[in-house]
């Protein structure tokens, strides 16, 4: 008798694992990184934080794409300056034309954002002054916290 439940747990192993395979379990791996250069889908944001995620986001994808680099490492970079100057020099570029190009992507996105009515006028406008006016080190912290993109 004790050899009988060892049986039944033996096949509904096997049976579990089949169906895994047949499944595609195989083929399990990352997701492909999104092309920073295509266009994502945005939704409404409702409240600041939410939009301040939506236009971080936006910006990232721009800048992304015009220095090459997926949004995924760019955000990653913005955990602090050290990071995003290693960005700029690992991608040959100058590490005040970053800054300037994260800079105009926050009020492009910011612009981008208010004309699809995402974002409101005054988040716009706070936006659009710290883009312009912050220390960088500061920018990024705001945009960090702000965005809840890197906790």
């Amino acid at each position: 008798m004790r050899g009988l439940p060892l049986a039944v747990a033996a096949v509904a192993g096997l049976l579990l694992t089949g169906g895994y395979v047949a499944a595609g379990g195989l083929g399990f791996g990352p997701s492909a990184v999104a092309d920073p250069c295509e266009p994502r889908e945005r939704e409404r944001a409702d409240g600041v934080a939410a939009q301040l995620e939506q236009v971080v986001l936006r910006a990232a994808d721009g800048i992304a794409c015009e220095i090459g680099v997926s949004r995924e490492d760019l955000v990653l970079s913005l955990r602090s300056v050290e990071r995003f100057e290693r960005l700029a020099a690992d991608q040959g570029v100058d590490g005040d034309e970053l800054e300037r190009a994260l800079r105009r992507g926050l009020v492009q996105a910011t612009d981008q954002a208010e004309d699809e009515g995402l974002i409101g006028g005054g988040t716009a406008s706070a936006l659009r002054g710290a883009a312009g006016l912050l220390p960088l080190e500061l920018l990024l912290s705001i945009v960090r916290r702000g965005a809840g993109v890197l906790g």
